[in-house]
């Protein structure tokens, strides 16, 4: 099954435009403009503190901005009018925990989504978890407990319950990060599927490979705002900022 999405391509699934995020004192993002097209794979990468997860979480408003906008297929999400559990519907996000329901199975961690969000028939939802369960290689675990699994498998379920909502757009926040390093390639493995059918996906990681491999666009942020914005292997072989250039020089 493919996971690409019934919008256009070419067209801006999502826009943000001048937003800021303050914690407190402290000023995280700072003027942010992005504009992200249908079936772009954004990767964004830099160092720790410089705000990729909060720009992350900014896009389905798990964090709202204190200034700016964005603006999700031409909705503005950030008024206040804008029905925010509609709009999480077409907008999949996976984060470094699992957060699957330990008393659950696979298939119904998934059914459980599908069941409160969607209300979809027992029956339907069953279907629909089983099919993305096949999605992302696990169709024959869908009786396992968490538990049962491993970290990389529980991150694929993680992945299949998302996909599942047929979202828009998938975020993937540092997904790979709490993994052994030889379960990491299963997951990224899942993810590059999805870039090659076509899905939207913004992606905050720390994996350069799949960043210039994956990647049709890199964005590179430091100290709250964008300081590089472009084709990943045009920026891994010449950065032209020096703050990304040092940032690179560490990580490759």
């Amino acid at each position: 099954m493919s996971a690409s999405p019934d919008v256009d391509a070419g067209k801006h699934l999502i826009r943000i435009q001048g937003v800021h995020k303050w914690f407190g004192d402290l000023h995280v993002l700072k003027g942010i403009d992005i504009d992200i097209e249908v079936g772009q794979v954004v990767v964004v990468i830099g160092p720790s503190g410089s705000g990729k997860s909060t720009l992350l979480r900014c896009i389905n408003l798990l964090e709202e901005p204190t200034g700016g906008k964005v603006l999700f297929d031409g909705q503005d999400i950030t008024d206040v009018r804008a029905n925010l559990n509609e709009v999480r519907k077409h907008i999949g996000i996976v984060f470094q925990g699992y957060n699957l329901f330990p008393h659950r199975t696979a298939k119904g961690n998934i059914v459980l989504a599908l069941r409160k969000a969607l209300d979809l028939s027992e029956e339907e939802a069953d279907e629909r978890a089983m099919q993305e369960l096949e999605h992302v290689g696990l169709e024959h675990r869908g009786d396992s407990y968490p538990s049962q699994m491993s970290g990389g498998q529980q991150q694929r379920v993680a992945i299949a319950r998302a996909l599942a909502m047929r979202p828009k757009l998938m975020l993937f926040d540092e997904v790979t990060s709490a993994l052994d390093p030889e379960l990491v390639k299963e997951v990224l493995d899942t993810m590059r599927r999805l870039a090659h059918e076509g899905m939207t996906m913004v992606v905050v990681t720390h994996e350069m490979g799949f960043a210039r491999e994956v990647g049709t666009r890199l964005i590179f942020m430091d100290d709250g705002k964008i300081v590089e914005d472009g084709n990943p292997r045009q920026i891994f072989s010449n950065p032209t900022d020096p703050r990304c250039r040092a940032f690179l020089s560490h990580v490759l």
